[in-house]
C-alpha cells in the first residue's frame, strides 16, 4: 500500500484547510478514519496511506497530489510570517505585530522551527509590553529551548539561535560568556551547520557577538565578528544590518588604534548608506562618526576620492 512519509506535515496542513472550510472533525473523518488515527497522524506517530490522504483530500474538495504540491508552498508561507513576526517583534512594530497575530494559528504552524520562533517571539513580545519581567522571560526562553540540552547541540536551527542571542539582551542573564563561546565555535568551525530559511539569522549572531566583546572590552574578537558578519552579507548577498556591522568593525578598529582602517570602514558605510539612500540612518550615522570618532564623513568622503583620483 502507497504510503506518504511526511504524515505530520500534511495531516497538520489538511487539519488547517478543514477549519477554513469550516468542516466539523466528526463529519470530516465520518467512515474514512478514526479520531485516534487521525491524532496519530498528526503527531507522526503513524504513516497515513495514500487511500486515506485521497479520502481525506476528496471530502475537502481537492485532490490529493494538489495537497501535497500546496503543502511546500504553505510551508515557506508560515516561515515567512513567523520570521516577519519575530522582526516586528523586536523592532517594537507592535501594529504590524498585532496584524500578523491575526493570520498566524500557532497549531497549524507545520514546521516545528517555526512554532519555536513563533512561541519565542510571543514571550520577546510580553517583555517588551511589560507583561513579563525579565527574570521570567530568562526562565521562560530557557524551558522554550531546552537551554541545558541545547548548549550540547552540534547543529541549531534558527529559532534555537535566536534563542541563544537572545539571552545577550537580559541584563540579570549571567551566563553570556557560555552563550557567546558555544555561538563562537558554531560560527568558527562551520558556518552552514545552522539550518534554518532565514539567513538574516547568521549576521545577527555575528554581530551580536561582535556587540558582547565590546562590552567586555575585547576589541580583537569584537572586531573579528563584525568583519565576518560583513564577508558573511557579501557572500549571500545581503544588505541585513550591514551598516550596523561596517560601525561595529570601525569602532572596534578605533578602540585598537589602528585608525587609518578604522576610516577604511567608515567610508564604507558611508557608500553603502549613500547607495542605500536612506537620508535619516545616513545623518545618524555621520553624527555618531562625528561624536565617537572625530570623523567628518564629507570630509572623510572627499579625501578618499581625491587620493583615489590622484593614484
Amino acid at each position: 500500500m502507497r504510503k506518504y512519509d511526511q504524515t505530520s506535515e500534511i495531516v497538520l496542513f489538511i487539519e488547517k484547510l478543514r477549519s477554513l472550510r469550516n468542516i466539523t472533525q466528526e463529519d470530516f473523518l465520518h467512515d474514512i478514519v478514526s479520531l485516534r488515527q487521525y491524532r496519530r497522524y498528526i503527531s507522526g506517530d503513524s504513516t497515513i496511506s495514500y487511500s486515506i490522504l485521497e479520502q481525506l483530500a476528496k471530502r475537502l474538495g481537492f485532490e490529493a497530489n494538489f495537497i501535497i504540491t500546496e503543502l511546500e508552498s504553505e510551508k515557506i508561507n508560515q516561515t515567512t510570517q513567523v520570521n516577519d513576526l519575530y522582526n516586528f517583534v523586536v523592532n517594537k512594530k507592535f501594529d504590524k505585530v498585532n496584524e500578523l497575530l491575526t493570520k498566524i494559528d500557532e497549531k497549524h504552524l507545520i514546521s516545528n522551527n517555526d512554532k519555536l520562533l513563533y512561541l519565542h517571539s510571543i514571550n520577546k513580545l510580553d517583555f517588551l509590553k511589560g507583561n513579563s519581567s525579565e527574570l521570567i522571560t530568562i526562565n521562560k526562553t530557557k524551558k522554550l529551548f531546552d537551554y541545558e540540552n541545547l548548549l550540547k547541540k552540534r547543529v541549531l536551527s534558527t529559532s534555537e539561535l535566536l534563542g541563544l542571542i537572545s539571552f545577550f539582551k537580559y541584563d540579570s542573564f549571567k551566563d553570556k560568556n557560555v552563550i557567546a563561546k558555544v555561538l563562537a565555535s558554531f560560527l568558527d568551525n562551520n558556518i552552514t551547520i545552522v539550518s534554518g530559511n532565514n539567513i538574516r539569522v547568521v549576521a545577527l549572531t555575528l554581530a551580536e557577538l561582535s556587540r558582547y566583546f565590546s562590552i567586555i572590552e575585547d576589541y580583537s574578537n569584537m572586531f573579528y565578528y563584525a568583519n565576518e558578519g560583513i564577508k558573511y552579507s557579501k557572500k549571500v548577498r545581503s544588505s541585513y544590518i550591514l551598516d550596523a556591522l561596517y560601525y561595529l568593525s570601525a569602532a572596534a578598529l578605533d578602540e585598537l588604534g589602528r585608525y587609518d582602517e578604522r576610516d577604511e570602514y567608515i567610508f564604507k558605510c558611508l557608500n553603502y548608506l549613500l547607495l542605500e539612500g536612506n537620508k535619516n540612518k545616513y545623518i545618524h550615522y555621520t553624527n555618531l562618526f562625528k561624536e565617537y570618532f572625530k570623523v567628518d564623513s564629507e570630509s572623510l568622503i572627499i579625501n578618499k576620492l581625491e587620493n583615489f583620483i590622484n593614484k
